[in-house]
């Protein structure tokens, strides 16, 4: 329960006082002064703000900046003493631990100077998300600015005299309550940090609104739901595709065969190092100038082979109906259309690991007619930051086709040189029926997100092998099991099926 400061007095002795309670050593007026932004960043975040030492302790532990957890706490009331003690043991030393922190503070020290008060506004409130904390305390944030714009020493000055006051115990015991609900939380929260914080923190840049920004959350955080019901690895099934010669990204750099043989002929990085014994110190013409000239010196030489993959391409083709998916289903704890992107994310995510040694290019097709205008336009700008790191290797493209027909043409003709796979997402009433004629070569896949537990249908070789609807035998009279248990099921089976 969270309890509103009383007068402006009792604000401004409660901010001051949480930051003088911020885990550094010799806390000084300049460390105070990096942690102001931040506190003011968090505040326009969020009208409740939690302690103000969590704020900037987060925010240096962020910054790769070691905090000092075993520092003494400043004289202050035996309870809140207590508290900042249990504070340290359960928030900062699980925070300190997270697996994820070095992936987040690699993605805060990319960020602009200017935009980096917000982004740890956005981890602490991630992080209280996490945690279920909800006992934060409303500050006015005029009120809050008038306080913090003072100099950091008044600032630190006022702080400790407030720790020491008999007459603001009553503040003292509500920042003592905060430290404590702090330290339960953690207790009881899996993670604090996750893939979700870091992928947002590498694209705060690019994100417009904090509404585009939840939906990238939350898509990550679907697509981290759906990847745990994955196995760590799948088998692939036998495919008749040969392999073929194909360029390497550092095939310039390095010659992908290794030292075969000696020759005379050759490049100077590859000269045999016992040549140099040829070389002298007289100013005068030496033997090596002489076997040089001659063409006697011996060279190492590669066995330049030519490295071969199998080519892959796995098209998603989002239907325009997708946009009567922003609905949020019972059981489930994002939109219809928010899991989609997270199982898109997911399969991105895994195919590219388990077939790495193949050469793997996903396509990602928004449908819409150019009557119609752009539908999915907000979802499309969406998926472009979630495949982000995937466009910028050169292993995924964005793009918008008129109509289905013209994306399966385009997958026969590159059926002909690779295995290609299309993934249809469709949420209309009639995303049943049949595909348009496609060649046997290509697998095609139908992701049916019409109601609320998704289903999938696969068809290879014009022929119907697989209709996820026929699988559960305990499934309800509409065909469908619990959500997200269907979800769950489908993204391992179409996992599957890509493999």
């Amino acid at each position: 329960m969270s309890t509103e400061p009383r007068s402006p007095r009792d604000t401004e002795r409660w901010l001051c006082a949480g930051l003088c309670l911020t885990r550094q050593e010799h806390l000084s007026a300049e460390a105070l002064a990096t942690a102001v932004p931040w506190l003011l960043a968090a505040l326009a975040e969020s009208p409740a703000l939690p302690p103000p030492a969590l704020v900037a302790d987060l925010g240096r532990l962020a910054s790769g900046v070691p905090l000092a957890p075993a520092a003494p706490v400043p004289d202050t009331l035996p309870r809140l003493r207590d508290a900042v003690r249990a504070y340290d043991d359960h928030v900062l030393a699980r925070l300190a631990a997270e697996p994820h922190l070095e992936a987040v503070s690699a993605a805060l020290a990319r960020l602009p100077e200017a935009l980096r008060p917000r982004g740890i506004a956005f981890l602490v409130t991630r992080v209280l998300a996490r945690m279920g904390y909800t006992t934060g305390n409303p500050v006015s944030p005029a009120q809050a600015r008038r306080v913090l714009e003072r100099p950091p020493a008044e600032l630190l000055q006022t702080g400790y005299a407030a720790l020491r006051e008999s007459s603001a115990s009553t503040m003292l015991e509500r920042l003592a309550e905060a430290y404590e609900a702090l330290a339960s939380a953690a207790r009881r929260a899996h993670a604090l940090l996750g893939d979700a914080e870091a992928f947002t923190l590498e694209n705060l840049e690019h994100l417009q609104g904090k509404a585009q920004r939840m939906a990238l959350e939350q898509a990550v955080e679907a697509a981290e739901s759906l990847s745990q019901s994955l196995p760590p690895k799948l088998r692939a099934r036998p495919v008749s595709v040969a392999p073929v010669p194909m360029a390497l990204e550092d095939e310039a750099a390095f010659p992908q065969g290794g030292f075969s043989s000696v020759s005379n002929v050759g490049s100077l990085e590859n000269l045999v190092t016992s040549e140099l014994v040829y070389m002298e110190d007289a100013p005068n013409l030496d033997l090596f100038d002489v076997r040089y000239v001659e063409g006697e010196l011996l060279y190492y030489t590669r066995d330049e082979s030519i490295s071969v993959r199998r080519r892959r391409v796995i098209t998603f083709v989002l239907s325009p109906s997708l946009a009567d998916a922003r609905v949020k289903d019972s059981g489930v704890r994002w939109q219809r259309w928010v899991v989609a992107l997270g199982l898109l994310l997911c399969l991105v995510r895994r195919l590219s690991l388990w077939l790495g040694s193949e050469e793997l290019h996903f396509r990602v097709v928004f449908l819409h007619a150019r009557s119609d205008g752009a539908p999915l336009e907000s979802e499309r700008g969406l998926c472009e930051l979630l495949l982000r790191e995937w466009r910028a290797r050169g292993t995924a493209e964005v793009l918008t086709a008129a109509a289905l027909e013209d994306v399966l043409e385009t997958a026969e003709a590159a059926s002909k040189r690779a295995r290609v796979d299309v993934v249809l997402l469709d949420a209309s009433s009639q995303a049943t029926k049949p595909f348009p004629t496609a060649s046997s070569r290509v697998g095609l896949h139908l992701l049916d997100l019409s109601g609320p537990s998704p289903f999938v249908r696969f068809i290879r070789g014009k022929r119907e092998v697989l209709d996820s609807r026929k699988l559960e035998p305990s499934a309800g009279a509409d065909g469908h099991g619990e959500p997200w248990e269907a979800w769950t099921g489908v993204t391992l089976e179409l996992a599957q099926g890509l493999l």
